[in-house]
């Protein structure tokens, strides 16, 4: 009986230091490593229709 107290203590630990990593993670949010590459492609893809606009309307027509 006492093995199985201690067993089910174990276990609630467990899954309350689950539950609170997992928390945390989401209050971390993501990191910026990873948003720096995509701000950098998004600055990229502006430029490139920003020189498309230009051109469209450089060329004249209607």
């Amino acid at each position: 009986m006492r093995a199985a107290r201690i067993a089910a203590a174990v276990g609630a630990a467990a899954l309350i230091a689950l539950g609170c990593s997992a928390c945390r993670d989401n209050l971390m949010g993501s990191p910026d490593s990873g948003s720096s590459p995509a701000s950098s492609e998004l600055s990229g893809i502006e430029s490139t229709l920003n020189g498309v606009e230009s051109d469209m309307n450089s060329d004249g027509s209607p």
